[in-house]
């Protein structure tokens, strides 16, 4: 099975910029005449459609399903599944799991990430998408970090399809027993 571990914040959901203020957010700052803005949870929509695309497209072209890796996996599979849906995500896409919940962030992501790896042996291949290098060593080989400000790119996807590609049919470097 390929996953690809997501960050919500950074990657998908990213920072909106106008010079009016956006009716749909909870939250916005002012800053030299521009509004910014961040999707909230209660928005029950992300706002970078061209990351949520290339997301289709990584997932489809690699039978990847997703397990979240963000904060916001505390609301549930079931709210994240339909937020990335109606954020363009295709239903087809599976939203199957998120990392285990770290309690006061006592682990890093990637601990979280290599805690569900080591419960989780059916998966053969993944790629982690996130703006924070909080992965452990071994999973850099993995690792695409996003540009907070621009969200998935092109060239992240292309890396993103590499990794997939490189591992395929491989040993990753886990050296797990099934």
């Amino acid at each position: 099975m390929n996953i690809v571990f997501l960050d919500i914040d950074g990657v998908v959901n990213t920072p909106l910029l106008d010079t009016e203020p956006f009716d749909l957010l909870n939250g916005k700052t002012k800053k030299d005449g521009f509004y910014y803005g961040l999707a909230f949870p209660t928005d029950k929509k992300l706002y970078n459609r061209q990351a949520i695309m290339l997301l289709n497209k990584l997932c489809m072209e690699n039978n990847a399903k997703i397990v979240i890796s963000s904060t916001w996996k505390v609301l549930g599979i079931e709210y994240l599944q339909n937020l990335l849906v109606n954020s363009g995500l295709m239903d087809t896409i599976e939203v199957i799991d998120t990392t285990p919940y770290s309690e006061g962030f006592k682990l890093t992501r990637g601990d979280e990430i290599q805690a569900y790896l080591d419960n989780h042996l059916e998966v053969d291949n993944y790629v982690i998408l996130d703006d924070e290098d909080r992965m452990l060593p071994s999973q850099q080989d993995h690792f695409v970090k996003i540009n907070y400000y621009v969200g998935i790119s092109i060239p992240d996807y292309e890396k993103a399809k590499a990794i997939f590609n490189r591992y395929k049919d491989k040993d990753y470097g886990l050296k797990r027993e099934k």
